[in-house]
């Protein structure tokens, strides 16, 4: 199938039923990669999984100051503010109109980390490879946002996903699990993130599940249900969530069994709605170039900083630690 050009983005798509979306993420060659996807034990959830590696940019936020850094021409800017109204100023913003709810943007979180972490992180990506579990078909999907970029070559990256060998799963080690000063779990660990997460994605399955290297560390998780989703103008929350009116229509809310909904006034943004509804425990998902966001909260995570993984878990119970102690 010949590559769709519009203007700004290109997609190419391809049957894709030999892969799975670990075996596309291994054989993507490059740094900062990342891996959305859904146990398909969830009727209803999760029929795409996105793929990602080598990020245009990347915006870190402490305090208030947002950092803006550009990887292929190694620029930084740092802007002063509140760290999510920066965020909101600086994504790019490309209308684009297609079946899949997310064609690249932010991945990352808000406030979902300790420190010395940063207090937000997101990679942007450009180019996204998308995995339809429904008909097995891959999609390559890449947005301009950046005048001066080459765009990637499709057909020689979609080459890369169906030749590149496979890499053996290496193993890991987790030991001595202990409680740190904060009341949380931690324990040494070594070897391979990845095999971690294979493994956790299997033992604790959940509609959203998440792996993102950032520079400082890679994070690993599993959550049971979605905080809050704004797809085609329409906002959707969980009921432990804040009222929603004040960034509806007016009379569009409806309070559901699980969900409230509504529809985003068109005077706002949906980080608009991040922004204000942001829970304690912070969030992990995706802002889109199309203004479409998906968030859960970091019920069960795993952050890796070199030698240590510290676990985040919504109950504070050391179950996950143990049944991942062996690799």
């Amino acid at each position: 199938m010949v590559v769709q050009q519009h203007f700004r983005t290109s997609m190419k798509k391809v049957n894709g039923d030999l892969l799975t979306p670990i075996s596309i993420f291994q054989r993507l060659q490059g740094e900062r990669k990342f891996l959305l996807e859904s146990s398909s034990k969830y009727d209803g959830n999760g029929r795409y999984s996105f793929i990602g590696v080598n990020p245009r940019k990347t915006y870190i936020g402490t305090d208030d100051h947002l950092l803006d850094h550009t990887h292929h021409s190694k620029k930084a800017y740092t802007y002063e503010g509140e760290l999510i109204q920066l965020l909101k100023q600086a994504m790019p913003r490309i209308s684009s109109h297609t079946e899949y709810p997310f064609t690249g943007g932010g991945i990352g979180y808000i406030h979902a980390l300790q420190k010395p972490l940063p207090e937000l992180q997101f990679h942007v990506y450009d180019t996204l490879v998308i995995f339809d579990h429904l008909t097995d078909e891959i999609a390559v999907f890449h947005t301009n946002i950046e005048a001066e970029q080459v765009e990637p070559n499709i057909d020689q990256l979609i080459e890369q996903l169906f030749t590149t060998p496979t890499p053996e799963q290496s193993a890991y080690t987790l030991q001595h699990v202990e409680k740190d000063e904060n009341e949380r779990y931690r324990a040494q660990f070594t070897g391979d993130a990845l095999s971690l997460y294979r493994k956790m994605r299997i033992e604790h399955a959940a509609p959203y599940m998440y792996y993102v290297e950032f520079d400082d560390c890679t994070v690993i998780g599993t959550s049971q249900s979605n905080y809050m989703q704004v797809r085609d103008g329409n906002i959707s929350v969980t009921n432990d969530a804040p009222s929603i009116e004040r960034y509806s229509t007016e009379n569009s809310v409806q309070q559901l069994a699980n969900v409230t909904t509504g529809t985003l006034s068109p005077t706002l943004h949906a980080i608009d709605v991040v922004k204000g509804l942001l829970p304690a425990q912070g969030l992990i998902g995706y802002i889109g170039f199309n203004g479409q966001v998906d968030f859960t909260t970091p019920e069960q995570t795993i952050i890796i900083q070199g030698n240590v993984a510290q676990l985040h878990s919504k109950a504070d119970e050391e179950v996950p630690f143990h049944s991942l102690l062996k690799g």
